[in-house]
C-alpha cells in the first residue's frame, strides 16, 4: 500500500518538475528566437543599404525567408531543448507555444524594441503558454500511457 502511494506519488511529483523544466526550455527558445530575430533583420538592413541600386521591394524576400526561418526556430529549439533536458510526451506543449509565438509573441518582440517590462510579459506569456500544458498532461493522457515509475536500487530492498 505504501509503495502503491509512493509511486503515484513520484508521477505526480513529476509534473511540476517537467513545468519547470519546460518553463526555463520556453524562455531560452524565445530569447534565442528573438535574437535571431534581430540578428538576421540587422543583417538584411545592412547588406540591402550597401546596395542603394536595388528596388523597395528588392528585400521583401529576404524578410520573408527571415520571418520564416524564426518562425519554425522556436518551436524547434523548444522541442530540441525539451528532448535534450529529458522531458518526453511534450507535443501539446510545444504546440501550443509554437500557436502562441507565430500569433501573438513574435509579431510584438519583432518591429520594436521592447522594455524590459514588455519584454518580461512577452517571455512570460511565451513560457506559460509551453508550461500550462505540461501541467494538463496527466489529466489529458490516458492512464495507460501516462510515465510509470523507474525501479531504483531501494525498491530492490
Amino acid at each position: 500500500m505504501a509503495d502503491e502511494q509512493s509511486a503515484e506519488m513520484m508521477v505526480h511529483m513529476d509534473y511540476p518538475v517537467r513545468a519547470v523544466k519546460t518553463a526555463a526550455v520556453a524562455v531560452a527558445a524565445t530569447l534565442a528566437a528573438w535574437w535571431l530575430f534581430h540578428s538576421l533583420y540587422a543583417l538584411i538592413d545592412s547588406a540591402m543599404e550597401a546596395d542603394s541600386a536595388r528596388g523597395p521591394l528588392a528585400e521583401l524576400l529576404h524578410y520573408l525567408a527571415a520571418n520564416a526561418a524564426v518562425l519554425a526556430f522556436q518551436p524547434l529549439t523548444l522541442w530540441v531543448g525539451l528532448r535534450l533536458i529529458g522531458v518526453r510526451g511534450n507535443h501539446l506543449a510545444v504546440v501550443t507555444s509554437a500557436l502562441v509565438w507565430c500569433t501573438m509573441t513574435a509579431g510584438h518582440l519583432l518591429d520594436s524594441l521592447p522594455s524590459p517590462g514588455e519584454a518580461f510579459w512577452w517571455f512570460s506569456v511565451q513560457c506559460a503558454a509551453a508550461t500550462l500544458p505540461s501541467l494538463l498532461q496527466p489529466q489529458l493522457m490516458p492512464v495507460s500511457t501516462q510515465p510509470k515509475k523507474r525501479p531504483s536500487k531501494h525498491d530492490a530492498t
